[in-house]
């Protein structure tokens, strides 16, 4: 499945692929699968950019990624937490191959049936991690 992170505007922001998803899947375990994803990619071979939906706090964002201070892994469970505070508070909203936009995590779509997951961002999601 195809992700795009895109600007309320509609800037293209990033791209990612999350695998080894199947069936009825609620947005929060989607977006929790593909945190999961990246932040174990970055912490196999911790480096100063992490490329990811979450930005770390003392990362400066670029179009490549997020460039840490130093290399270091990430907690991916703060990571998670953060993405599910941005949704809640409005921050980020998700478009499933186009639909409407989705605010509510638990929301269920069908993860076989779905090409492409557009990540809306009114602003970057940061994580103390």
């Amino acid at each position: 499945m195809r992700f795009r992170d895109v600007s309320r505007a509609g800037h293209e922001l990033s791209r990612a692929e999350v695998e080894d998803l199947a069936g009825p899947v609620s947005l929060r375990a989607l977006l929790a699968h593909r945190v999961h994803a990246e932040v174990a990619a970055h912490n196999r071979a911790p480096a100063r950019l992490f490329t990811g939906l979450v930005q770390p706090l003392d990362a400066v964002r670029y179009s490549a990624g997020s460039q840490l201070p130093e290399a270091r892994p990430l907690d991916a469970d703060r990571c998670v937490r953060a993405v599910e505070e941005a949704a809640g508070a409005g921050v980020l909203r998700v478009r499933v191959d186009g639909g409407e936009l989705l605010g509510d995590l638990d929301a269920v779509i069908d993860a076989d049936a779905v090409t492409e997951v557009t990540v809306v961002l009114a602003r970057p999601v940061v994580a103390a991690v």
